[in-house]
């Protein structure tokens, strides 16, 4: 089965771990047999694979290379960054900050008039 296909199967609330097992086990590689390859720890892609470490950028391509999954469907399995909510939290505080920021300096301005 081309990766691409698999990736069609998986849930759409697929992990990065869950991705990664799926393609290992549909390949027959073990997690020492991915160590070898990609020179990660089997601990470590034991980890990933149980959602208990995050992957990051490095091991995302490492492993991606190893098993023909593009990294960024690693990154953002499900077209997005887990952390969505949390950035959107980010933006509305940010947004606050700077519209605050610009009515001081506005003020600032007007006061030195």
């Amino acid at each position: 089965m081309a990766t691409k296909d698999l990736m069609n199967f998986l849930p759409k609330d697929s992990t990065a771990g869950s991705i990664i097992r799926a393609f290992r086990k549909n390949f027959r590689v073990t997690l020492k047999e991915l160590s070898k390859l990609t020179g990660i720890p089997e601990s470590n892609l034991s980890a990933i694979e149980n959602d208990k470490l995050e992957i990051g950028v490095k091991r995302a391509t490492l492993i991606g290379a190893a098993l023909g999954i593009a990294p960024e469907s690693l990154l953002f399995p499900n077209g997005k960054s887990q952390y969505e909510k949390e950035a959107e939290r980010v933006r509305k505080a940010a947004e606050k900050l700077f519209a605050a920021k610009k009515r001081q300096h506005k003020d600032s301005e007007d006061e030195a008039a």
